[in-house]
């Protein structure tokens, strides 16, 4: 009988120890407070990226039922893109990336509407292949030299209703005038023609990302050659 009283309370916990542990926990519980907003943002970001790569296996879903061929770049007459790829989803909230405010992720007419763009994300307009004046133009994955350097979707600022990103339209074009460069504090998630999805911070991103042509001269800029 002694023995077994000795050994419980041994194996029991002693007032300082659970002082210590209780001090402890608080430390742990504190840290987690201050750090909560990261952490969160960061969740955000990881679950935003894992929508864009569903969207990435949508676009080459469709690439594979249409010779290869990404979808097109469309006027209002026609179904846009997020229209066009919704058939190869399994969820079209994906459309709506964690922690945009902006966009309302319930609303299947507004994420599908034709007439102007409620996703959270803007794609490539082909402007350095013609696509901008000519909507035939079509870009095969295959043209594309380093798929994994070429963006397709990015996300565009607050307000903004734009399909394409378009080098060539405004003052400045999209790639200054309404991309979002800093969704998640400071940087975006884009999806490349790979299929594959990652975070870009702001201090790292290069706009010619967007380019299938590699060599394609952006207006207003220098000279990419030698």
């Amino acid at each position: 009988m002694r023995t077994h009283l000795r050994r419980v309370a041994v194996s029991g916990f002693t007032l300082v120890e659970l002082l210590i542990t209780i001090a402890i926990v608080g430390i742990l519980t504190a840290l987690v407070m201050v750090n909560w907003p990261q952490l969160r943002l960061m969740t955000q970001r990881s679950t935003a990226l894992n929508n864009m790569r569903a969207i990435g296996v949508a676009f080459h879903l469709y690439a594979n039922e249409h010779d290869g061929v990404l979808p097109q770049r469309t006027t209002g007459a026609t179904d846009r893109w997020p229209r066009i790829l919704a058939d190869y989803l399994d969820d079209i909230k994906v459309y709506a990336a964690v922690g945009d405010g902006n966009v309302n992720r319930s609303d299947r007419e507004l994420l599908l509407s034709n007439s102007r763009n409620n996703t959270s994300y803007i794609m490539n307009g082909y402007n350095d292949v013609g696509a901008y004046q000519d909507t035939t133009v079509q870009v095969r994955i295959t043209q594309i030299s380093h798929p994994s350097q070429v963006i397709l979707l990015g996300t565009p600022k607050a307000g903004s209703t734009h399909f394409y990103m378009d080098m060539l339209e405004g003052k400045n074009g999209n790639h200054v005038d309404v991309l979002n460069l800093e969704l998640y504090d400071n940087g975006s998630n884009y999806l490349f023609a790979d299929g594959s999805a990652r975070f870009i911070k702001k201090a790292d991103y290069d706009h010619r990302l967007w380019l299938v042509n590699p060599d394609f001269a952006i207006p207003g800029e220098p000279s990419q050659t030698p």
